[in-house]
């Protein structure tokens, strides 16, 4: 699998220059950046590299589209602080009373792949039908 790497699209790229893009994204704060290799689980990994792959095949209204990429730079960011309590979550051993603690964190988790999901289905037929008025649906997706 070939790794990738998203900038924050309202952030601004250092002025210092680098040999290379990917030396860039290397080198820049978690803040700015979201590398593939931030997720360390493959599900995760795919859902993310999916979603980016289908954005990178968007094409409309720049207005538009920069609202589309600013949307998947949240879900992405997300779907990466989301990794460490997935991981908890999956190794908890069951004991009484856990059921409890987890059952918020549980819910949240859902509920942000079901947004992630639909965001994904979403630009998967924008990639398709790439009419101005999906990508506007797309773009207002919250």
């Amino acid at each position: 699998m070939t790794s990738w790497w998203m900038w924050d699209p309202s952030g601004t790229v250092p002025a210092r220059r680098f040999r290379t893009e990917e030396s860039l994204a290397r080198s820049a704060p978690d803040a700015q950046v979201v590398r593939s290799t931030d997720f360390t689980c493959p599900a995760q990994r795919r859902r993310a590299t999916s979603l980016r792959a289908d954005f990178l095949r968007v094409s409309g209204d720049p207005v538009q589209v920069a609202l589309v990429e600013q949307r998947l730079w949240t879900l992405l960011v997300a779907l990466r602080r989301a990794q460490p309590l997935r991981d908890a979550l999956a190794t908890a051993a069951p004991r009484a009373g856990r059921a409890a603690l987890v059952a918020e964190p549980s819910r949240e988790l859902a509920e942000f792949d079901r947004r992630f999901d639909r965001f994904a289905d979403a630009l998967r037929v924008l990639v398709s039908d790439p009419a101005p008025e999906q990508l506007r649906h797309t773009a207002a997706l919250d």
